[in-house]
Order: C-alpha cells, then structure tokens, then sequence
C-alpha cells in the first residue's frame, strides 16, 4: 500500500513540472522576436548597410507591417520604387528577403 501511495504522489509532481514546463514553452513560442517598427527598423538598417555597404544609409527608411513579418524598405530620392528592401519574420526574426530594385 505504501508504494502505490509513494507511486501516485512521483506521477503527480511529474504531472505537474510537465504543465510548468509546458507553460513556458508556450509562452516563449507565444511571443514574437521582433516585436516593435523601431526593432524592425534597426535588423532591417544593419542588414542593408551589411548588404549594400554605408551608402544606403543616407536614404530614408520607412517600415510596414504584413500579417507576420516586418517589411523595411528605403525609397529612391524621386520617389519611384524602392531602392533596398527587407522582409523580417516577426516571430523568430529570420530575414525572409534581401533585395534591391
């Protein structure tokens, strides 16, 4: 009898750091990395500057927002396209597209 009550109270405490584990393995999957335009802003200016070189920072940067990923783009001095552009991915902050047009 001893042990099936020693059994049962091992299973519960492993019942219960489970859910506490599991609790904050969803809330890290709950949050996004890159949060903020002002976050997305800085990842997408070092990713063109890294990319393009220190010239791409004299142009204005604008941000937009898509359902899940920050898109930073910088226009051309007339206003016709954009010069540079990035996509970063809000959850996890991987750079989903590079490119200049």
């Amino acid at each position: 009898m001893k042990k099936v009550y020693i059994s049962i109270i091992v299973i519960l405490l492993l019942v219960n750091i489970f859910q506490f584990s599991w609790n904050q393995f969803a809330y890290k999957l709950s949050t996004d990395a890159v949060q903020t335009e002002e976050v997305a802003l800085e990842v997408g200016k070092a990713i063109i500057v890294g990319t393009f070189g220190v010239a791409a920072l004299e142009r204005e940067f604008l941000v937009g927002e898509n359902n899940n990923s920050w898109i930073v783009a910088a226009p051309l001095p007339d206003g016709l396209g954009w010069s540079y552009e990035v996509i970063i991915r809000k959850h996890d902050g991987k750079i989903l597209n590079i490119r200049a047009v």
